[in-house]
């Protein structure tokens, strides 16, 4: 048996989870500067029916404008579309679904709920208008992350670290001298740390 001494490690504790937040509404689902102040900016300066406009044909009705659908995966034979100037939201009927501008640049674009904030940038700059900056508190903040962040880094890298090892207990195991199979064992150890560090960067991306 192939006796490999590596350096000591706490392990992890599980964090307790925390009590569950009351459902909110769809308005306030983004969460994080860097998320809300484009998607605030972006419904304050867009209007449904300036985008709904760009990607189809509307005609008044009444109150409402209406036209076929623009959404990429929804073929809409006879118009279903609707747009609610006053209320500043849509409605399609026939695919049944519906939002404010952000939401509809999302759907029409191939978006992903998680890349809204993404979305609505895009739609600011289309539309000719600037995508607000991030504030000196989210810098901060950022600043006061890192050494978690970096600490939890190192904790991946021990860890692929390990895995890699045991790729190489077979070999080690067919050293006879007991003396030379640690020494390789130790030199193995060491030298799986830049090949552990690049697993760990490639699988953050």
């Amino acid at each position: 048996m192939v006796i490999v001494h590596q350096p000591g490690e706490a392990r992890e504790g599980q964090l307790e989870g925390k009590a569950t937040q009351p459902k909110r509404s769809n308005n306030v689902r983004y969460r994080g500067v860097s998320y809300v102040r484009p998607i605030t900016a972006a419904k304050e300066a867009v209007t449904v029916v300036e985008l709904a406009e760009v990607l189809t044909t509307l005609s008044k009705r009444g109150a409402e404008w209406v036209g076929r659908c623009p959404l990429p995966d929804h073929e809409d034979r006879t118009p279903s579309f609707t747009v609610n100037p006053e209320k500043n939201v849509w409605f399609c009927h026939g695919c049944v679904r519906g939002g404010d501008a952000i939401e509809l640049y999302r759907l029409a674009e191939g978006y992903s709920e998680r890349e809204a904030h993404v979305a609505a940038a895009m739609l600011l700059m289309e539309f000719g208008h600037e995508i607000p900056s991030r504030p000196p508190a989210w810098f901060r903040k950022q600043e006061r992350q890192k050494k978690a962040r970096d600490a939890l880094e190192e904790v991946k890298v021990r860890s692929a670290r390990r895995r890699l090892m045991r790729t190489f207990l077979p070999l080690l195991a067919s050293i006879e001298d007991e003396g030379e199979r640690q020494r390789e064992a130790q030199l193995v150890w060491q030298d799986l740390e830049g090949p552990a560090r690049l697993l760990v960067k490639g699988g953050g991306r």
